[in-house]
């Protein structure tokens, strides 16, 4: 059996290596380059064999990048530390992954330089592709109109466009990747930009633990929340496979909006239709009723004349006034009620301790004559229609000055509360009171519990007037049933309005 020739073993993996495999003296000349070498670079032996290294770097600032990495001994075994752009003799280019062995003589003197290099250009480009597709995706995310974000399977931010970071208000400038979604959430809280989760309230506790719960279990659905000033955000949070929340805020303000207009609209529409079929109503019974007494006592004058008996003529032209005022009372009361519109017009602050003020003024006379006092409470500001809000109180006190019980003086009590969203306003007096079983019907047009107007004069319209403009401040009004000292009608007015353009 032959010797192992370590040599000839050596010459074998050096020529047939898949890689160029230069090596270079101390001087940085060439001495030796296997074929792969040559193949890459383009060149014979004796035109490569030789020559200084740079001839293999695409300029000279590769070049000097290698001399800078070689002085400061960086290790080249890093990728991007020693990744360069080389040149082949038909002048096209590649990049290359330069990995460097040194040849050390028994003095430590470094003799030789072992160079492999691999063309990473697919690799090269590969990354270039990925940066590419990368810096569009960013540039897609921050021209998105929608917030978006993405937060881990512990509730930490990944990444946010700007839309999104605009949508967290005073928690935007805090936003950054690892802040979690409660976090989040309480700081823009705090900052005031959820009016339905005030501070220090339990309401608003429980606003902030439902949005969090929809955020940990999502159940696919949007949902919608006020946010901002008068503001509305769609929100959707989807849960992905890895256990990441990828969440998307879609400010849908102009659409709900409408949808409160439309809805306003349909309400307004009811309301009218109400109001027709209550018209249509009173024009068959209350508008017909002095009708026919009109009728009838003008026949009885008419008979008087023929039969020349007047005794009876100055008490049926008495009936015959008293039907004509009568009408014309219900006639205007009508008008009173159709003048008052389902929407505000005129919006201001008011304050509702000067309408009250104003009311005692003018029924100043009135309450003289029933010796009625006062108890006025603290009252709050709203907003609203104040000549409007004025007739409400005005009706309200009047019935309470009116409907007064014969044994005792009428006190009449007016107080008003404030909640977060709500403005209460109570009027109650000591009067004869009203049957609960009667608490809807009174509101309604000429609905009358006493017809004999010689003791309780009026239309029956002042109780339905008060809910109209109740209901046009988007408020209401109800009969509490269970006051039995009299009457209390409590009235409930929204703190702000919502004002739809």
């Amino acid at each position: 059996m032959a010797a192992f020739d370590e040599e000839l073993v050596f010459k074998a993996l050096y020529e047939t290596f898949p890689d160029p495999v230069i090596i270079i003296d101390a001087e940085r000349f060439i001495r030796s380059a296997n074929n792969a070498a040559l193949d890459q670079f383009g060149y014979a032996a004796e035109d490569f064999i030789g020559r200084s290294v740079r001839l293999i770097y695409a300029n000279d600032a590769e070049y000097d990048k290698r001399l800078k990495n070689r002085a400061a001994k960086v290790d080249e075994t890093a990728p991007r530390s020693s990744n360069y752009l080389y040149v082949r003799r038909d002048g096209s280019t590649f990049s290359g992954h330069l990995r460097t062995t040194p040849l050390i003589d028994d003095q430590g003197e470094e003799l030789a330089l072992i160079g492999i290099i691999r063309d990473i250009s697919d690799l090269s480009e590969a990354v270039g592709e990925r940066e590419k597709a990368s810096r569009m995706l960013n540039a897609a995310l921050e021209a998105m109109p929608e917030g978006f974000a993405i937060f881990d399977r512990h509730e930490r931010l990944v990444v946010y466009n700007r839309a999104y970071q605009a949508i967290c208000g005073p928690a935007g400038p805090a936003l950054k990747p690892g802040i979690t979604a409660e976090e989040i959430l309480l700081l823009a809280r705090q900052g005031g930009h959820y009016p339905d989760a005030i501070p220090g309230t339990r309401e608003g506790d429980e606003w902030i633990a439902s949005r969090l719960r929809d955020f940990r279990h999502p159940d696919g659905k949007p949902k919608i929340y006020r946010y901002a000033d008068d503001r509305w955000l769609r929100v959707e949070n989807i849960r992905t496979k890895d256990g990441n929340t990828v969440v998307a805020r879609v400010d849908v303000t102009d659409l709900k909006r409408a949808e409160l207009a439309l809805e306003r609209q349909r309400q307004e529409l009811e309301h009218k239709n109400e109001a027709l079929d209550q018209f249509t109503a009173t024009v068959s019974h209350d508008l017909k009723a002095p009708l026919r007494h009109i009728s009838m006592f003008s026949e009885m004058i008419e008979d008087d004349i023929k039969t020349g008996d007047p005794s009876e003529l100055a008490d049926n032209a008495r009936h015959l006034r008293d039907s004509v005022r009568r009408m014309n009372r219900v006639v205007d009361s009508l008008l009173d009620y159709a003048q008052i519109a389902h929407r505000i017009t005129d919006w201001t602050e008011v304050k509702l301790g000067d309408v009250v003020s104003e009311t005692l003024t003018i029924l100043a006379s009135d309450a003289r004559e029933a010796n009625a006092t006062f108890e006025v409470g603290a009252l709050p500001d709203v907003e609203g229609d104040p000549e409007l809000l004025r007739r409400l109180v005005q009706n309200l006190v009047g019935n309470a000055i009116k409907y007064r019980h014969a044994d005792r003086p009428p006190v009449i009590r007016i107080d008003g509360s404030v909640s977060d969203h709500a403005v209460e306003l109570v009027i109650e007096d000591n009067g004869i009171g009203i049957d609960p079983r009667f608490a809807t019907r009174i509101f309604e047009v000429f609905q009358r519990l006493h017809r004999d107007e010689t003791v309780y004069g009026g239309t029956g319209i002042g109780l339905a007037l008060a809910k109209r403009i109740a209901e046009s401040h988007d408020g209401s009004i109800c009969l509490d049933t269970t006051f039995r000292e009299g009457a209390r009608f409590i009235v409930l007015l929204p703190r702000r309005l919502r004002k739809a353009k």
